[in-house]
């Protein structure tokens, strides 16, 4: 298929709102491509210079893909009357220019003893307590670039036990799936509603040799399913308490874990209210940035 990509880079606390955009007009699984943020002025070691995000969507060059374009440029100029957004970049693009243009910028990255290596490098050092997680993304979220998966990743590693269920909200490339398989869960459910994502992250689940226990569907909230003893949801907020509303607290078993990512500063008091409303108990927090990620225990019934 081919493709319009449109891109424009801004500071950071602007690119969530660019994302929705994007999102809103050209949401994933209807024949289009979720946004994908790359940012820029990370230092793997962890020194930040300036740090920017440039934040990138992938429409069908059809008519209707031409419509989504001209309603998301609409929109970028509203959101430029609030805040400075310069005038976006558009450039036709095949899918396997899209793949290679990721190999410029997506090299070996370490969290904690998660190391994420691009699938297309054969070989890299490693430490003997490594958890190796390696990546081809597609056209799916999730290569580690992102702080909110580096967030979540961090708590993983904490809470995730062995022989455990887990389920993976809005899996993007299938890493936080695979790495808690790789970090021990006996078994877990990856759900996206982006079926690029769910090709992705199907892919990568080989990949990395973990289909026995990793299954991945399209969708989001899985029904008719005893509940995890881990759930972790990498979203934005407004998407965590939709799904909070739909059902998301009764699929963590009482005494189980939700990790939640992809939650700004602005926006934490809102998550911190909804899940306090339901009987959550704050386990541990992290930041980068103004992002935050959250471990939050259910408690057990009494």
């Amino acid at each position: 298929m081919s493709w319009l990509e449109i891109s424009v880079t801004v500071d950071p606390e602007v690119a969530e709102h660019v994302a929705e955009i994007f999102n809103r007009y050209n949401p994933p699984g209807e024949n289009g491509a979720g946004a994908v943020v790359e940012w820029h002025g990370f230092d793997p070691v962890g020194d930040v210079d300036h740090l920017v995000a440039t934040v990138r969507a992938y429409v069908p060059d059809t008519p209707h893909g031409r419509e989504r374009l001209r309603l998301i440029e609409e929109a970028l100029g509203h959101l430029n009357l609030i805040r400075p957004v310069p005038e976006p970049t558009v450039r036709p693009l095949r899918e396997e220019d899209w793949r290679e243009a990721w190999k410029q910028h997506f090299k070996p990255l370490r969290v904690g003893r998660v190391l994420i290596v691009p699938a297309w490098i054969e070989r890299v050092e490693t430490r003997p307590s490594d958890v190796v997680v390696r990546l081809e993304p597609g056209m799916a979220f999730g290569t580690g670039l992102h702080p909110s998966t580096r967030l979540a990743l961090r708590l993983l590693q904490q809470f995730v036990l062995p022989d455990q269920r887990v389920l993976d909200v809005g899996t993007g490339s299938g890493i936080l799936a695979i790495a808690a398989a790789r970090l021990g869960a006996r078994e877990v459910l990856a759900t996206d509603i982006d079926p690029l994502a769910v090709q992705a992250a199907r892919e990568n689940v080989h990949r990395n040799a973990v289909a026995p226990r990793v299954h991945v569907h399209e969708g989001s909230l899985p029904a008719d399913v005893p509940p995890f003893d881990l759930v972790v949801v990498n979203i934005l907020h407004h998407v965590i308490l939709n799904l909070l509303d739909q059902g998301l607290w009764q699929l963590v078993q009482p005494g189980g874990c939700l990790i939640l990512s992809g939650i700004v500063l602005p926006h934490e008091t809102e998550i911190l209210l909804a899940v306090s409303a339901r009987g959550g108990q704050i386990r541990e927090r992290v930041q980068e940035d103004d992002w935050v990620g959250l471990a939050v225990v259910r408690e057990e019934a009494r």
